[in-house]
Order: structure tokens, then C-alpha cells, then sequence
């Protein structure tokens, strides 16, 4: 096999690994690929400059996909194109409430995040928390998800977890998850407080994008911190980021075939007012 060859096969390789997810250091695709980090240099570099690659502007050593391999990977263009676009806004956000910003999207039974502003806040419990998956009736950030994404979805989402078998949590009661999604639309976020001091504790909202669900914005604080004042506090700021996403994500977004669609819940205000009717 000639060197020309096997080096299209190694970029290809690269750029196949590089679509699982949309931050990658020099390190984590040397373990993925086995490939020599001299070897992933050189080809890192040449897919940069064919526009192929970037480096994250946001986070050092990390590399990223860009929109040129759309093509090559349509299941993830909204996704890729959600975490580009959302990247300043948050890090914008960080920069001034300190508290870090994580962005999730729906994978499957789980919650996987896509970006995150971990390295900008002096208060960061990890240094990134892309590529972790959390729970959808668990976390703050699942059950967001799973309260204003549409009825027709929710159903798939819950079979989906009812067949899991990897031992992880199923819909058991479905009248307390009927409880729980309707709380949660009515107020419009999701909140997980943490047992001890020293655990973590989040805030979700749904993230908006010409009338779809697009994915869940994360606030992240300390068990110790996050009380109703501190809930109270930082909702307006989450909120007015993720509608800004949202604003700025809608001018990126065009038809992907076989795509999925889902509505924007309706505001809990439009309900009361047609119940009171």
C-alpha cells in the first residue's frame, strides 16, 4: 500500500472519529485512533487547512469538525452547528455570573453534552464536561429535556427507557412523571438539588430554535448554593442565554432530510387561558 494511500485512509479515519463528538484533544484521538500523535499532527494540520478541521478558538488543544464535512456526516449537522453557535454566547454569559454553562442535546435514552464553559469559570468542578451523558429522569438536565420536548417524542423516549437493559433508571410510575412534566412547564426550568454540601447542583431550560426543541442549557453551581433565592437569582440570565442561542441558531438551521422536528411547548399561560375560556 502506498504512503498516499494509506495517509487518505488515516484523515478519513480521523475525520470518522472526530464525528462522534465535537471537541477532541491530541491526546483522546491518539488512545481513540491508535495513530501517532506525529502522524495526527500532520493530518490534523492538512485537514485544517482544506477547512476540513479548526481548532476550538474557545478552548486550547481541542480540534473540532467543521460545516465542510456536513456531507459526511448529516445526522450531526444541527447538533455541531447548535455548539458553534452557542459557544460565544456562553462563554459571554460565564464571563459575567462566574458559574459555569454546560449545552446538551438528546442521544438516544440520555442527555450528551456538546459544549461547555468549564475552563472559563473559576468555579468548575471538572475541566470540561463534553462528551458526558446524563440521565433523563435523574438529572435536571433530563428532565427538561423530557417535560417540553412533544408528546409524540416523549413516548419513543420512554420506551426507549423501559427497554434499556443496561440496569439504568426506567418509568416506573407514570403518574408521578405526568406530575413532574407538568411542574416543570409550568415553571419553566428544571432544578436538581444535590444531598451534601459538596455535591453539585444544576438548573435546565429548553433550548428554542425556530419553533424546535434543540437541546437543554445547564446552570451548574455547588449543593451549598443553589437554593430558591439562588434559582430565583440566575433564571433570568439562563433563560435570556438560551433564547439568544436560539435567536442566533435559526439563521444556521436549513431542512436536513429525515431530520427530526419537535414543537416548542406551548407557554403554561396559553393553557390557563384556555382553561379559564
Amino acid at each position: 500500500m502506498s504512503t498516499e494511500v494509506r495517509s487518505v485512509q488515516r484523515a478519513l479515519q480521523i475525520l470518522r472519529v472526530m464525528n462522534e463528538r465535537v471537541s477532541w484533544t491530541l491526546q483522546e484521538l491518539h488512545q481513540r485512533t491508535g495513530l501517532a500523535k506525529s502522524t495526527l499532527h500532520r493530518l490534523l494540520s492538512t485537514l485544517e487547512s482544506e477547512k476540513y478541521v479548526r481548532t476550538d478558538p474557545h478552548v486550547y488543544g481541542h480540534y473540532q469538525l467543521t460545516q465542510a464535512v456536513s456531507n459526511l456526516s448529516c445526522g450531526v449537522t444541527t447538533q455541531m452547528q447548535l455548539a458553534e453557535v452557542a459557544a460565544p454566547i456562553m462563554v459571554s454569559t460565564t464571563h459575567a455570573i462566574k458559574w459555569p454553562l454546560s449545552l446538551g442535546v438528546i442521544d438516544r435514552h440520555q442527555i450528551r453534552i456538546v459544549y461547555c464553559t468549564m475552563p472559563y469559570s473559576p468555579y468548575a468542578i471538572r475541566p470540561s464536561s463534553v462528551g458526558r451523558r446524563y440521565e433523563l429522569l435523574d438529572t435536571a438536565s433530563g428532565r427538561a429535556y423530557l417535560s417540553f420536548c412533544d408528546p409524540a417524542e416523549r413516548r419513543i423516549l420512554i420506551e426507549e427507557l423501559n427497554a434499556r437493559e443496561d440496569g439504568g433508571s426506567r418509568v416506573d410510575n407514570l403518574r408521578a412523571l405526568r406530575h413532574m412534566i407538568r411542574d416543570t412547564r409550568r415553571q419553566g426550568y428544571a432544578v436538581r438539588y444535590g444531598q451534601q454540601r459538596a455535591d453539585s447542583a444544576a438548573l435546565a431550560v429548553p433550548v428554542f430554535s425556530a419553533g424546535l426543541l434543540r437541546g437543554v442549557l445547564v446552570y451548574s453551581t455547588f449543593a451549598r448554593q443553589m437554593d430558591e433565592r439562588m434559582v430565583k437569582r440566575s433564571l433570568p440570565t439562563v433563560l435570556e442565554t438560551a433564547e439568544r442561542i436560539g435567536e442566533a441558531l435559526a439563521p444556521a438551521l436549513r431542512p436536513v432530510g429525515g431530520a427530526r422536528t419537535y414543537l416548542a411547548a406551548p407557554r403554561a399561560d396559553v393553557h390557563e387561558r384556555k382553561a379559564a375560556a
